[in-house]
């Protein structure tokens, strides 16, 4: 009896090496339901029913991220930005959308300590800053092609956030587009807003899972899901904690986070101007020469597939997966409305 439980619990352990779940785990902008499922141990919770470990990396770039998801070393990003996963998707990386998480467009600004500088008119010439092959370029070009300008009129350097913060105010650039942290560390500095993401293009972050893996594990995404749901449960019933939980995590006190939510719309879904503000996305980005090619996201064919439901309530769930642990499958007829497969 001893040997034959030795052999049962070697053969348990055995069944269960490998079993790891590799999530991104990127701390911009204020990804609140992200910060409220590792504090809490929400995942881990889980996850461990299934004898399966989770495993945070800690990588905020965008397109580093889908590089990441790419290689492996990452089975889903927890936060990613649109314009990252339109960039990647024309390198030919290949990501499923699985979850919204935010509308960000309040929380990232085009800023300046520069007295000269009254408008984005007054960047002609002048050196800017701000992440590259993201958001905040896509917001940059934005703002400028709003004003009858390109990239060449400015001197543009790619910068990370905190390197594009410390120049603005060494003096270094004359702007830099900034989020979060140091939007508002850079307001309370005296440094003056000249647009937000508002008007020029809706910021949108999701939940990207590497293509293989959804295909292969249809049920850990499922698992994900409903624990992001979980968070967003908890965040409505419990605000003041996860307020708290956030604000400890990136560091910076209450207030600031409490900013940083009631500027950012939490969503677990994408409505349907935050469709079609993609296909505008996929259309400038093609323009400024930032993809090789127009992208197409929204087709079952495309590298990033989005499923409809409850379409007529102007919601989308985003989910690439087709697992009954998920969504059931579902098409979209000519006249938008869905059948089950």
């Amino acid at each position: 009896m001893r040997v034959l439980f030795c052999i049962l619990s070697l053969f348990a352990a055995l069944n269960l090496c490998g079993k790891e779940i590799n999530i991104a785990y990127p701390k911009r902008p204020f990804n609140l339901q992200l910060i409220v499922m590792k504090k809490k141990g929400l995942l881990e919770k889980e996850f461990a029913k299934d004898g399966i470990k989770v495993k945070f990396h800690d990588i905020t770039d965008g397109l580093k991220q889908a590089k990441a998801a790419a290689t492996g070393k990452v089975d889903i990003c927890g936060s990613v930005n649109t314009t990252s996963i339109i960039m990647a998707t024309g390198q030919n990386i290949k990501l499923n959308i699985i979850r919204a998480v935010c509308n960000a467009t309040d929380i990232v600004a085009l800023m300046t300590t520069n007295p000269n500088i009254k408008s984005v008119k007054d960047l002609k010439g002048k050196t800017i800053a701000c992440v590259s092959k993201c958001t905040m370029h896509q917001m940059l070009l934005e703002a400028l092609a709003r004003n009858n300008m390109t990239i060449e009129d400015v001197n543009y350097i790619p910068m990370t956030n905190a390197e594009t913060y410390n120049a603005m105010f060494t003096g270094k650039v004359d702007a830099a587009i900034l989020n979060t942290v140091e939007m508002v560390n850079a307001k309370k500095r005296g440094a003056r807003v000249l647009t937000t993401g508002k008007g020029l293009m809706r910021i949108k972050l999701v939940v990207a899972a590497n293509e293989s893996f959804a295909q292969k594990h249809p049920d850990w995404v499922g698992k994900y899901v409903k624990v992001q749901n979980e968070a967003m449960e908890f965040i409505k019933n419990h605000k003041h904690e996860a307020l708290q939980l956030g604000a400890e995590d990136i560091g910076i006190s209450y207030q600031d986070a409490e900013w940083l939510y009631n500027n950012t719309n939490l969503i677990n879904t994408l409505d349907k101007d935050d469709v079609n503000s993609l296909k505008e996305d996929i259309d400038f980005l093609f323009q400024q020469k930032l993809i090789p090619k127009k992208v197409n996201i929204l087709s079952e064919a495309a590298a990033v597939d989005i499923y409809f439901e409850n379409f007529v309530r102007d919601q989308i769930s985003i989910c690439a997966v087709r697992s009954r642990s998920v969504l059931a499958p579902f098409h979209c007829s000519s006249d938008n409305t869905l059948r089950h497969n």
